[in-house]
């Protein structure tokens, strides 16, 4: 009796700090500029069939089922876009009830293949001196067991919200503005294996400094090192050994390949990239290199893969500033290691 007691009491302890350590809750917003006037973005945002262009979940099965669901039956706007797919499962985004011709749009969405959880996605529209400032909210709270893993679902929120500002963005760029030179940001490309390379590498790490600068600077005494004897032989590349979005830490390798190479203090070597690798192509500004990665993570892992945790992940930079004036048009290859299927 008496132990029983105990473990009942040590049982209630371990709640009572679970329950007070995990609060559960996720809060993450971003921010997008574009240059349109409110009026334009709030009539494409007020018809959901809009959003099937844009909504981050519907990105990973292009092929799934989409319908529509409408609270006022001689209302012409659908209040509920529900989707079906063997890989996103059935989810839905529902309008929450605003007064008309509001400048905010607060949904309701269930995405059990993505969230343990229904959590609020809310746009808010802000009139700018030069065009509107769409603000992206993702806000839930997680049951209680599953609490343990805010940190995982806080940074999985984070990049949703900037995955959907990339998407409509993308969106806005090429329905609104006619603008053809603007794609959409991201193509998933076919299992490959890749071939060796002859490069010069040297390690990078990046700690609380923007990975960015820290890359800049990499490649910028990788080439001055080389000097105009030894110009690249293909397209620059980094190497991840380690990643750990939460704390904002990347170590690995910065690579440029060479091809008979002039003597100087580089001494070229092997990448040699066995396996197969799940790949992406990625089409926009280096700073939102980490969603493309958590886009191919979550590609991952909805198709039950599972990635080669010996194996570094790269990205290829097949164009950059060298190639193109506007950052919106560098393109990126990123591939990550995947166990191969037996």
């Amino acid at each position: 009796m008496i132990l029983f007691v105990l473990v009942v009491v040590c049982l209630g302890l371990l709640l009572t700090f679970y329950a007070n350590a995990f609060k559960g809750r996720f809060f993450k917003r971003h921010h997008l500029l574009v240059d349109l006037d409110l009026e334009t973005v709030n009539e494409h945002l007020q018809d959901l069939n809009n959003w099937t262009d844009w909504l981050p979940w519907l990105l990973f099965e292009k092929q799934a089922k989409i319908d529509f669901e409408y609270a006022n039956p001689l209302s012409p706007l659908p209040s509920c876009l529900v989707w079906r797919g063997n890989l996103i499962k059935q989810g839905s985004v529902s309008l929450e009830a605003s007064r008309p011709n509001a400048q905010y749009y607060h949904t309701l969405v269930e995405a059990p293949a993505f969230y343990p959880c229904d959590f609020h996605f809310n746009l808010d529209l802000t009139k700018q001196k030069h065009g509107t400032l769409i603000s992206f909210q993702v806000t839930g709270k997680l049951p209680f067991f599953k609490r343990w893993q805010q940190g995982d679902y806080g940074i999985r929120a984070d990049k949703d919200a900037e995955l959907a500002m990339l998407l409509l963005n993308a969106v806005l760029q090429t329905k609104m503005l006619d603008d053809n030179h603007d794609v959409m940001p991201f193509e998933f490309l076919a299992n490959t294996q890749l071939d060796n390379l002859d490069a010069v590498t040297r390690p990078f790490t990046v700690n609380h400094q923007p990975m960015s600068q820290k890359m800049d600077q990499g490649f910028h005494d990788l080439i001055t090192t080389l000097g105009p004897e030894n110009p690249p032989a293909g397209p620059s590349f980094a190497l991840y050994r380690q990643v750990d979005l939460a704390n904002h830490v990347f170590i690995g390798r910065l690579g440029i390949p060479v091809q008979n190479m002039t003597p100087c203090e580089l001494c070229p070597e092997r990448i040699v990239l066995p396996g197969d690798y799940l790949a992406l192509r990625y089409t926009g500004r280096y700073q939102h290199l980490s969603v493309a990665w958590h886009v191919l993570y979550q590609f991952m892992r909805l198709h039950k893969l599972k990635p080669h945790r010996r194996r570094e992940g790269i990205e290829i930079f097949e164009v950059g500033p060298a190639h193109a004036e506007q950052p919106k048009h560098y393109v990126t290859r990123i591939c990550l290691p995947i166990k191969t299927l037996a």
